[in-house]
């Protein structure tokens, strides 16, 4: 009886011990399984953040997005690159400029969340942002910047370009999904030539009159989504609005890129989460 109760209990032995090796199988697999997902798909030079300058990237984003949808953004920015901290400056109408979140001595690479008071004209806004940038320079210690836009922020940051001075511009400007010719698809194809001169809208053809203004040594990349199943760009703004800056910046500016992503996850806001997105931006800023 002895000898079938120790039998019995080494056979619950290897048993428990073939379910444990089991489960840590299981679980193994699927860490393995979760990195494999959030990698990048291509390796990436990373930005070397050793570097002594500090060179921040401004953020001017659509009003439509939401929190969770402004810090996908900043997430797949810095997926390649590592954490650096995101502060948010409220800029009132009186020109009252806060800034909320703490930059350490190291960050170099921080992130700069530009809000604006809504209802106020272009030329208002940008007279806050070069006000904005000047606080910034002085109170963070930097000379170089990089702006960042999405939607219609990419349409405030190109005004503001042509109306501040050459030594307040960025040195890399980044629009993504901005419908520089409005989202009507009568006036805009999924073609990445320019638009025509008759089927550009009023707004267009004012940026283009003042891009003598710009200063040309900023470097320029449009980038528009093309989201497999749909027929319209990114399903919201056609691929040829969103590259229709090419008319305003390429005459001038001596480095000007444009690109198009497609994608499942190219649509008007899912883009925002796509690894493609992040390699494009860190290809161009290093």
């Amino acid at each position: 009886m002895s000898y079938n109760f120790m039998k019995e209990t080494t056979k619950q032995v290897l048993v428990g011990t073939a379910w444990l090796i089991t489960l840590l199988a299981v679980i193994g697999g699927t860490m393995l399984w979760q990195h494999q997902v959030r990698k990048p798909r291509h390796n990436v030079d990373s930005i070397t953040v050793t570097s002594t300058e500090r060179v921040p990237v401004l953020l001017l984003l659509d009003t439509s997005l939401d929190a969770e949808q402004q810090r996908q953004l900043i997430a797949t920015m810095q997926r390649n690159n590592g954490s650096q901290p995101v502060t948010t400056v409220q800029i009132s109408t009186n020109g009252k400029i806060k800034f909320d979140g703490p930059i350490r001595t190291s960050d170099n690479r921080p992130y700069f969340k530009l809000v604006l008071s809504k209802g106020l004209t272009a030329t208002k806004k940008s007279q806050l942002i070069k006000e904005t940038i000047i606080a910034a320079k002085e109170n963070y210690h930097f000379d170089k910047y990089n702006l960042v836009c999405y939607g219609d922020g990419g349409l405030v940051a190109t005004h503001y370009l042509e109306h501040t001075d050459p030594s307040l511009a960025p040195a890399h400007l980044i629009t993504i999904a901005t419908a520089f010719n409005g989202t009507d698809q009568r006036y805009n194809s999924q073609k990445t030539n320019p638009v025509e001169h008759n089927q550009r809208t009023a707004n267009l053809t004012q940026l283009i009159k003042k891009r003598k203004a710009l200063n040309p040594k900023t470097k320029v990349l449009l980038i528009a989504g093309n989201a497999k199943g749909h027929r319209n760009g990114d399903g919201v703004v056609p691929i040829q609005s969103a590259l229709a800056g090419q008319s305003i910046f390429q005459p001038v500016i001596k480095n000007y890129q444009q690109t198009v992503i497609h994608s499942w996850h190219a649509s008007h806001t899912h883009i925002l989460e796509s690894w493609k997105l992040g390699n494009a931006i860190q290809d161009f800023i290093d």
